[in-house]
Parts: structure tokens; sequence; C-alpha cells
């Protein structure tokens, strides 16, 4: 996988952190310098479930020791099967006229933020093992590792910063946005594979 792929997905994912914390602010509003200690932490957090889901990818991808580009496309697939889900997970809270999507209090314990960070980095974790069909762990690190982590880092304290000022935010196109970029990123990953 190229690292405009990696930078694809990573703003994908950051998007999707920045809808969340923007919403989680926006509810319950939290200092500033809180705030960041919270961002950080979610990105830290969710650059360790993608990476342990770029492992897991690992151990399951098909490979032939003969030729290394036989499951090339079967990979690529499975990638895009796991982009699918993670896009419908992404999108579905937000469907309906009057979808409201669960907030949470970010002021509520190290503990309990904590278990939020890891609730809602599932949907990266899903998206390392798709990556990790496509893209070996030894290889790819870096380029798994820090476009992720800045990108939700910054997206997630854009989004707690909008938050507590109550600046509004279009998070059903935000999504479909985040939505489409990873599907769109697993789609050219399949053509690329060939």
């Amino acid at each position: 996988m190229s690292i405009l792929a990696f930078i694809s997905l990573s703003l994908a994912l950051g998007i999707s952190a920045m809808v969340l914390m923007h919403r989680c602010a926006d509810a319950a509003p939290i200092p500033l310098s809180s705030g960041m200690l919270v961002a950080f932490t979610l990105s830290v957090v969710h650059v360790v479930l993608f990476v342990l889901g770029m492992l897991v990818g690992n151990y399951f991808h098909f490979a032939d020791t003969q030729n290394s580009d036989a499951f090339a496309k079967s990979n690529a697939l499975v990638l895009l099967g796991f982009s699918v889900v993670v896009a419908v997970k992404l999108l579905l809270p937000h469907l309906g006229r009057k979808a409201k999507p669960m907030a949470f209090d970010l002021n509520a314990g190290t503990v309990r933020v904590l278990l939020f960070t890891i609730a809602t980095g599932i949907n990266g974790f899903l998206l390392g093992m798709g990556v990790g069909f496509v893209a070996l762990l030894g290889g790819s690190l870096h380029k798994a590792l820090w476009p992720l982590f800045v990108a939700t880092f910054l997206f997630s304290t854009l989004g707690i910063m909008f938050g507590r000022q109550h600046v509004p935010l279009r998070p059903r196109r935000w999504m479909a946005v985040s939505a489409v970029v990873i599907v769109a990123t697993a789609v050219v990953t399949v053509v690329a594979a060939g």
C-alpha cells in the first residue's frame, strides 16, 4: 500500500474523531487543556488499535511462498470488505431525520475516558485488520503510525475546540466524506492489485 493510501485512511479516521469529539464537547464542555489531553489519549489508543488490527490482518492474510503476488487481489478484496463495514458503521448513527448519536462526558474521569477511547477505536481496529491483509506491518509501521496519530490528534482537538464553543458542524456530511474516502481508498487498492 502506498503512503497516499495510508494518509487517506488517516484523514478519514481523523474526520470521524473530529465529529465524535465535537459531539461530546458540545454536550459537556471540557477545559481546553484537559481536552487536548483527551485528544492525545484518543490518538494514542486509536493508533495502537489500528496497528494491532494490522498485526491480526498480517496473521490471517492469504500468502503463497512461491509467488508473493498470487493472492494480491484476494487480500485487496478483504480490505474492501472491511472498509465497507467500517463505512456503514460510521454512517449508520447519522442516518434518519432525527438521528441523535450518543455523546460521552469527557469529564467522567481517567478510567472512563480510557474505556471510551478503546470503544471508539474499534473502527480503526477493523480497518487496520483490512489493511493488514494488504500491507505487512514490518514494512509499513511508520506509514501507518505517524499519519494516523497526527490526523487523529489534530482533528479531535479541532472537534473539541469547536464543540466547546458550540460552533455548528454538519456531522452527516463529514461522516459521509469519511466513509467515501475509506471506500474509495480500498477500491483504488483493489484496482492496483489487478
